[in-house]
């Protein structure tokens, strides 16, 4: 029993691709990990570091820097993890899987990204296995297109009845993948599937109309797939932030569209042109231990959009990026987002997202815009925002179905340092704007630790009878230090079409 438990570090090699961090260097359990400079934008420079590994145990983690260290703080702060300084070196322990941020000093910010160990992860060579390198000729240097290869792989596992498709540690440059019914995409750690970073080789299947450009799936699944996996750890990469400024050209890195049954468990997801991870008109959706990194300096850049899905589960997930890090949405039949999705306009129903972290110049985790289908139960729990504009946001702008029964729980704001308009902790807006507008209900906000208020009152606003906001109840809310007793507290000025929030403190 005691072998079981003993601590154990995985961690992966850093493709050669990416330029290690000149700022910190981190050991866990004495094992060196890699620390990865994030700097996607052509010129742009280094926006925050990263260090993945994956353990089980109990570990301990050293961050050290060039200098000695005089300030900082490990987010989320409402964990409380005990640290220690010494000179240049920060140190703390980890149990479980954690995703934290830590500010040293003036430097960029360092992403601990710690996984927890893979249960029974699948070998590269055996009976089911599919593997893109040994067994279909995929280069792993990235020099030469890896895109038939594992596009053939794909496709020979689909034909077996289902079967293991095995990315070894490596840079695979793809075109368009397509995943198919019954297979798992196995991304070893160290692995990466690379985007070419020019438009030529994709086939467009959307068009953004507020950026005015085309864009591309790189990775979707087949319209009607059922049980199809991606997980691992390794990284889906869209060189999304120089396709973007060099050729105007888009792209979504991950793009399941009318599947039943997807796993998406602990890869790390990087560098869209656009919104990056979109689960659109799918059901029984389960999507764990995923790093979401994009830059902070290109708009309309989302991590994770849940698009017209049902029974979505969402779990321990870190996301960075300057627009939405976290939504779900519902877009006409022929919106120039939608345009290729199967199926008619679906429902978004019964979805929760638990243990995440946000870091965004726009809205941490949101409801909307998209409101062309009705949303109702959704769920955002045990949540962190480390930075933002706006924490908690109902946004039906586009679209005029019924938004119900939507619950924020347990989440702790940190900063609202940024600013994209309406900055505060809470903005629930229903404002026609030309688009059509419908009504939100029975909306719980409890158990809100706010320690940072940011430059404006929260915006409680309808603009008109079909927009009307009803049934919402502040149960539990902590302004700055001060519990939230009363709705006065608040400082809004209500419309006619807003009913007033109910506002209790320690009450059933």
């Amino acid at each position: 029993m005691i072998a079981a438990l003993s601590p154990r570090v995985h961690s992966y090699p850093l493709p050669p691709i990416y330029p290690v961090s000149a700022d910190f260097a981190v050991a866990v359990n004495g094992e060196n990990v890699p620390v990865t400079a994030f700097a996607p934008e052509p010129g742009g420079g280094v926006e925050y570091h990263y260090a993945h590994f994956s353990f089980r145990g109990t570990v301990n983690v050293q961050v050290s820097t060039r200098r000695k260290i005089t300030s900082y703080s490990v987010s989320p702060l409402a964990l409380e993890i005990p640290t220690e300084v010494s000179g240049h070196t920060l140190t703390f322990t980890l149990d479980r899987s954690r995703y934290l941020i830590v500010k040293i000093d003036d430097l960029r910010e360092l992403v601990i990204a710690a996984d927890p160990e893979e249960v029974d992860p699948p070998g590269p060579a055996g009976p089911g296995i599919f593997n893109v390198y040994t067994d279909f000729g995929a280069d792993p240097t990235g020099r030469t297109p890896a895109t038939d290869s594992v596009q053939g792989a794909i496709n020979a596992a689909s034909e077996a009845g289902g079967g293991v498709v095995y990315v070894p540690a490596g840079v695979f440059t793809i075109g368009n993948i397509v995943l198919r019914s019954r297979v798992h995409l196995y991304l070893a750690g160290g692995s990466v599937l690379r985007a070419t970073g020019t438009p030529l080789v994709y086939s467009t299947q959307f068009h953004h109309d507020s950026l005015g450009m085309d864009g591309t799936w790189l990775v979707s699944t087949a319209p009607g797939s059922v049980d199809v996996t991606v997980s691992g750890r390794g990284t889906i990469d869209g060189q999304g932030a120089r396709m973007r400024k060099e050729s105007g050209y888009l792209n979504h890195l991950l793009v399941p569209v009318g599947t039943r049954g997807l796993v998406v468990e602990g890869i790390i997801g990087r560098d869209s042109g656009s919104w990056a991870f979109l689960p659109s008109r799918c059901s029984d959706v389960q999507i764990s231990n995923y790093k979401g990194f994009q830059t902070q300096r290109q708009f309309e850049n989302d991590v994770l959009d849940i698009n017209e899905c049902q029974d979505v589960t969402v779990r321990r997930a870190i996301a960075i990026c300057e627009d939405d890090p976290y939504s779900t949405k519902a877009w006409a039949e022929d919106a120039n987002i939608a345009m290729s999705w199967p199926h008619p306009r679906q429902p978004v129903e019964r979805v929760l997202f638990d243990d995440v972290v946000a870091w965004t110049h726009c809205a941490a985790f949101k409801v909307g815009n998209g409101h062309y289908s009705h949303q109702r139960d959704i769920t955002y729990r045990n949540g962190c925002v480390y930075n933002a504009t706006r924490a908690i946001a109902i946004d039906p702008c586009y679209g005029s179905e019924p938004c119900s029964g939507i619950f924020y729980q347990d989440i702790d704001i940190e900063s609202l340092d940024h600013d994209r308009g309406n900055q505060s902790w809470l903005l629930i807006h229903t404002r026609e704007r030309g688009l059509g507008i419908g009504p939100v209900s029975g909306v719980r906000i409890e158990r809100i630790n706010v320690r940072s208020q940011g430059g404006m009152k929260p915006l409680v606003a309808a603009g008109n009878t079909e927009g009307a906001i009803t049934d919402v109840v502040l149960r539990d809310v902590v302004l700055e230090g001060t519990p939230l007793r009363s709705f006065d507290q608040l400082g809004i000025s209500l419309d006619t079409n807003v009913q007033e929030p109910a506002v209790t403190y320690g009450e059933a």
